[in-house]
C-alpha cells in the first residue's frame, strides 16, 4: 500500500512538471507590432534607503514613447527612504511620492495596502508593479507595455536574481530560475499557476472590475498569484507572457540562509488559503511528496523500507526538475546557473518542508 501511494505521489509530480515543459516549450518571444498605452509603475518601498536611489534612477532613465509616470509609495519607512524619495521627485516630473500615515494600523498585508493606495491615484490605463530592489532594464516599460495588444489584459515578465557566488545567491538564482519558469509556462497555456508582482502589469480596469485586492487583504501573500486568480474569472480576460530580453527584471537577493527562510516561510503562508480547494489540494500532495523525499532516506536507514521506495521518488524528480530548468536556462539566456543544480536539489527539499508549516502558522514577519 506504501509502494502504491508514493507512486502516485511520484506520478502526480512528474505529470505536474509534464505539463510545465510542455507550456514552457509553447512560450515565445513576441515579434509583432508593440502597443504603447499610458502606463502607471507603482513601487511600494517600505525601509529601502539601501536600494532606492539605484531603482529611481533606473526608472528615470526609461525610454518609453508612450504616456508614464511613477507613483512611489513610503509605505511607513523609519529610514531615509521618504527623504530620497521626496528629493529624487523634486527633479523629476514624471515621479510621484505617496507616504502612507505611521498612524496606520497593522495589517497581514501592508505591501497590499500601498499598492491599492497608490492604484487609486493612478492617472494611466495600465499598472505596472515591481519591487523596491528590482532594477528595470532601459526598455522594460516599452517592452512591458507593447504587450498589451490584441485583447491582451495581464502581462507577466521574467526575473533573474543578481548577486554573488555565494551559497544562498546561487541557490536563489537557480530557484527563482524555476518559479520564473513555471510563470511562463502557466501563462503561456492561458492558465496561470504562479505570478510575480515584481515584473506584472494589468489593466486598472480590470484591477478595480475585481474589487482589487478585497478579502486578499488579509492574507500576507497574494498580491501577485492570488490577484491573478481573480482576475481570471473575468469572462474574455487574456494573459501573456512576455519573454522580451527588454522584460527581465533583476532582483535581488537576501544574503543569508535565515532571510532565505523568513521569507520563504512568507510566500508559503497562504498555501491553504486559495479559493479553488483543487488547487490546495494540489498543493497538499505535492508537499507530502516533499516530505516524503526528506524522510525516506531515513526510513530506509532506520526502518528497513525498501530502498527503491526512496530511489525511485526521488528520481523522477531531479530528472524532471533537470530537463525542465534547463529549458529555462535556455529560454532565459542562463545556462551557467545549471552548475549548482545538485546542490540547488539537495537544499531545496528540507527548504520546502520546513518553510511550508512556518509560514502556515505565521512564524516569520515582514520587515
Amino acid at each position: 500500500m506504501g509502494g502504491i501511494l508514493i507512486a502516485c505521489l511520484t506520478a502526480i509530480y512528474s505529470l505536474l512538471f509534464l505539463f510545465f515543459i510542455i507550456g514552457l516549450i509553447r512560450t515565445h518571444r513576441y515579434k509583432g507590432p508593440k502597443a504603447t498605452p499610458s502606463v502607471t509603475v507603482v513601487v511600494p518601498m517600505r525601509n529601502e534607503e539601501e536600494f532606492a536611489q539605484r531603482t529611481l534612477e533606473a526608472l528615470a532613465a526609461q525610454d518609453y514613447a508612450g504616456e508614464w509616470e511613477v507613483i512611489c509609495v513610503d509605505d511607513r519607512s523609519t529610514d531615509r527612504t521618504k527623504e530620497i524619495l521626496e528629493n529624487f521627485a523634486k527633479d523629476h516630473p514624471r515621479f510621484r511620492v505617496l507616504s502612507l500615515s505611521q498612524d496606520l494600523p497593522q495589517i497581514a498585508s501592508p505591501k497590499k495596502r500601498a499598492l491599492e493606495s497608490a492604484f487609486k491615484i493612478a492617472n494611466n490605463e495600465i499598472l505596472l508593479t515591481m519591487d523596491a530592489d528590482c532594477l528595470p532594464r532601459k526598455s522594460w516599460i516599452t517592452s512591458m507595455a507593447g504587450r498589451f495588444v490584441d485583447g491582451i489584459c495581464i502581462v507577466q515578465g521574467p526575473k533573474q536574481n543578481n548577486g554573488s557566488r555565494t551559497m544562498p545567491h546561487l541557490f536563489q538564482k537557480l530557484e527563482t530560475l524555476g518559479y520564473t519558469a513555471m510563470e511562463g509556462a502557466g501563462f503561456s497555456w492561458g492558465h496561470p499557476i504562479v505570478a510575480s508582482a515584481a515584473c506584472l502589469a494589468y489593466k486598472k480596469d480590470l484591477f478595480f472590475q475585481v474589487g482589487g485586492f478585497g478579502d486578499l487583504i488579509n492574507l500576507s501573500s497574494g498580491d501577485d498569484d492570488m490577484l491573478i486568480h481573480k482576475m481570471m474569472k473575468i469572462p474574455g480576460t487574456k494573459v501573456c507572457y512576455n519573454l522580451d530580453k527588454d522584460a527581465v527584471i533583476e532582483t535581488a537577493p537576501v544574503d543569508t540562509w535565515k532571510q532565505l527562510f523568513n521569507q520563504r516561510a512568507r510566500w508559503s503562508s497562504n498555501g491553504t488559503s486559495y479559493e479553488s480547494k483543487a488547487y490546495i489540494f494540489l498543493l497538499t500532495l505535492i508537499y507530502t511528496y516533499y516530505i516524503w523525499m526528506f524522510i525516506s532516506p531515513w526510513c530506509v536507514l532506520l526502518l528497513d523500507c525498501p530502498w527503491q521506495w526512496c530511489v525511485f521518488s526521488i528520481l523522477p524528480k531531479v530528472i524532471v526538475d533537470f530537463v525542465f530548468l534547463s529549458i529555462a536556462a535556455a529560454k532565459l539566456h542562463t545556462k551557467r546557473q545549471m552548475f549548482f543544480f545538485i546542490p540547488t536539489e539537495l537544499i531545496q527539499i528540507p527548504m520546502i518542508v520546513f518553510c511550508v508549516p512556518a509560514g502556515i502558522t505565521g512564524a516569520f514577519r515582514w520587515k
